[in-house]
């Protein structure tokens, strides 16, 4: 007879001296022993806590399949969020192949608005440029500028480092962003401008609460952001 069906047949008349870590350290060093004993298997109970005892081998197929069922409810949702980043990217790509072929800044500025609200599907899209009375934004309507003192307050306050902002902001934010529309603004993302002398930010709002939140990847967002400045810092002489 060998050790291990040695250890086998004393297993049960020796239990009420084995400890829980001897247990564990013998099967651990002979993982194969179930293979053996077959039969072992079927005479071990484990009681559930909402149903009688099964058999180990039961037990451990259940946990099989609620493993399973937990992997692919996984594969579910990263499959899902592949999705929606393909689909980002190619809102992307088209957005950055509009903004090359639109003309002057305010045609620009006319198309990014109209283009962002179709492609992200959002209900409002503020583009604000900062400068004063000495910055070369000549090309630019007055309507898309703000005062660059005012501006460096908000862009900093909203994001410092420069990141898009994905969530929901405070009411104080949202009115300085999207004015009379605020109040209906429940989900946004504040994408700052910064290329070279060209500083600004873009505001996104939804009126869907679950359209934009903190765990969103801004990935895209922040080169999204980085194409439109470099794209409209051609207009500035």
């Amino acid at each position: 007879m060998t050790q291990a069906e040695q250890s086998a047949t004393s297993l049960a008349s020796t239990q009420s001296r084995l400890t829980d870590e001897e247990v564990i350290q013998f099967l651990s060093e002979d993982p194969e022993f179930f293979q053996r004993h077959p039969n072992i298997l079927q005479s071990l109970h484990i009681p559930h806590e909402n149903g009688p005892a099964v058999s180990l081998v039961e037990r451990q197929i259940n946990l099989l399949r609620e493993k399973n069922a937990s992997l692919e409810k996984q594969l579910d949702s990263l499959l899902e969020i592949a999705r929606e980043n393909d689909n980002t990217q190619q809102q992307v790509h088209r957005l950055i192949i509009d903004t090359l072929s639109a003309g002057g800044a305010q045609e620009t500025l006319n198309m990014l608005t109209e283009k962002l609200a179709e492609n992200f599907n959002v209900d409002h899209v503020v583009i604000r440029l900062f400068a004063d009375s000495n910055h070369p934004l000549k090309e630019f309507d007055p309507s898309w500028l703000i005062n660059t003192q005012s501006a460096r307050e908000t862009l900093d306050e909203f994001t410092p480092s420069a990141e898009p902002l994905c969530g929901r902001l405070q009411p104080g934010q949202l009115q300085r962003l999207f004015g009379q529309h605020a109040d209906a603004i429940n989900s946004s993302v504040f994408i700052p401008l910064r290329k070279g002398i060209l500083h600004g930010a873009i505001a996104l709002g939804s009126n869907d609460e679950h359209r934009f939140n903190p765990a969103m990847d801004t990935l895209y967002m922040k080169r999204l952001g980085d194409m439109i400045a470099a794209a409209l810092l051609r207009f500035i002489n």
